[in-house]
């Protein structure tokens, strides 16, 4: 971490940090807030903060383990004066499944995620079906999964995934139209300067 980062981190983790355990009050974190959406895998936050600014009307509920990653999404908060964010420090797998009441989260977004390209390692991917299923769980019926990748097959790993769990759709015929409310990202950038298509993917949880 740099001297920054821990600064904010000792600073603000008492404020904005909540401590995994029990399920979360969703209602007392964020009040009325339009929209509460989970961000899993937020890495230094760029995207987050970015996101929290333009939609200061959303609740943001960030997950990550990566300590110098939230020590600058703190830095972020504070500098932006960015109320409409919580984190959480601990396993997405794990928060997801323990944390959230069922039917109180209106869109997960996960970007561009660790794509664990070799194949030995394929089953340390976040998006299995277990876990996917945690999430359509948590989501409100009419909420969203939104996954960002620019290894092609991740992004057909994932489709397959999504497309097995119970509940899902997909909003477009296969890829999804990058919506506006997604900021750039690095891993993007670097996907792009490498010439991989960007693929983002988007599933609705419909039940009658």
């Amino acid at each position: 971490m740099s001297e920054a980062q821990k600064k904010a981190y000792e600073e603000s983790a008492d404020r904005w940090i909540l401590p995994y355990g029990k399920p979360v009050k969703i209602t007392s974190l964020f009040g009325d807030k339009e929209r509460i959406v989970v961000e899993i895998g937020f890495g230094m936050g760029d995207a987050t903060r970015q996101l929290a600014a333009m939609k200061p009307e959303w609740g943001i509920l960030a997950v990550e383990v990566h300590k110098p990653g939230i020590g600058k999404l703190l830095w972020w908060m504070e500098r932006g004066g960015l109320e409409n964010i919580r984190i959480i420090e601990h396993d997405a797998v794990e928060v997801v499944s323990d944390m959230l009441p069922a039917g109180s989260i209106d869109g997960f977004h996960i970007w561009f995620p660790d794509p664990w390209p070799k194949k030995r390692h394929h089953k340390r991917r976040l998006i299995q079906p277990k876990f996917v299923d945690s999430m359509v769980c948590a989501l409100k019926n009419g909420g969203y999964i939104h996954i960002a990748t620019d290894w092609e097959d991740y992004a057909e790993h994932i489709i397959g995934v999504l497309k097995e769990s119970t509940g899902l759709q997909n909003s477009f015929d296969r890829w999804a139209a990058k919506p506006d409310y997604r900021p750039d990202t690095k891993f993007e950038n670097r996907g792009i300067k490498a010439d991989r298509v960007i693929r983002d993917i988007i599933f609705k949880k419909e039940i009658p």
